[in-house]
C-alpha cells in the first residue's frame, strides 16, 4: 500500500514537471488548458488507483 502511494506521488511529480516544461515554451491560454487537463487526469488516476486498492483489500 505504501509503495502505491509513492508511485502515485512520483506520477504526480512527473506530470507537474511536464506541465512546467510545456508552459515555458507555450502561451498562457494553452498553459491553463493543459494544467486543467493534467489535474483532471491525475485526479482520475488516483480514483482508479483507490478503486484497485479497495478491490484487492476486500
Amino acid at each position: 500500500m505504501k509503495s502505491m502511494a509513492q508511485a502515485a506521488a512520483i506520477a504526480a511529480g512527473m506530470a507537474a514537471g511536464a506541465a512546467v516544461a510545456y508552459t515555458v515554451t507555450h502561451d498562457q491560454n494553452k498553459m491553463r488548458k493543459t494544467v486543467h487537463k493534467m489535474a483532471r487526469s491525475a485526479e482520475k488516476a488516483l480514483v482508479d488507483l483507490d478503486r484497485m486498492v479497495q478491490h484487492y483489500v476486500r
